[in-house]
């Protein structure tokens, strides 16, 4: 029997240190941002299900070995498991949509924008795992 699950998270681009989130276009006066999600289908894994999300928002094919879990965790609200993700991407490309602003910002940037906790808590934990990888891969001591 197949779990469903929520999958989550941002696009990473490593050069400029700036992440891709997405804020919908609503007649509200201070629309939030927000991390891309949505619910898992069949029996894909939760990279699987990222990919897919971000196929279908954004148009772009990512391959799985760019895609890394971030955590995962209990979503009170949803009532379901929550994986976080972020993809590396080379370019920081320009999206359009009708429906949805898209737009890069660095992680300092995050901290003045209009989020929900939880998502500021999803990148702050996406922060600390890339900022690991990144001394990982420099030979440095990480905290594991």
């Amino acid at each position: 029997m197949h779990k469903d699950f929520y999958a989550s998270g941002f696009l990473y681009h490593p050069r400029t240190q700036q992440i891709l989130l997405q804020q919908e276009n609503t007649a509200e006066l201070e629309p939030t941002w927000s991390l891309f999600g949505g619910d898992s289908v069949g029996s894909e894994t939760s990279e699987e299900a990222f990919r897919r999300i971000i196929k279908s928002a954004l148009k772009l094919d990512l391959k799985l070995n760019a895609i890394a879990q971030i955590y995962n965790y209990f979503h009170e609200e949803k009532h379901k498991d929550s994986f976080v993700h972020y993809a590396k991407v080379r370019k920081m490309e320009k999206f359009v949509n009708g429906k949805f602003t898209y737009a890069w910002f660095t992680f300092k940037e995050i901290q003045k924008l209009r989020i929900p906790n939880s998502v500021k808590q999803d990148i702050i934990v996406g922060q600390r795992v890339i900022d690991s990888a990144v001394r990982r891969s420099l030979g440095q001591q990480t905290i594991d």
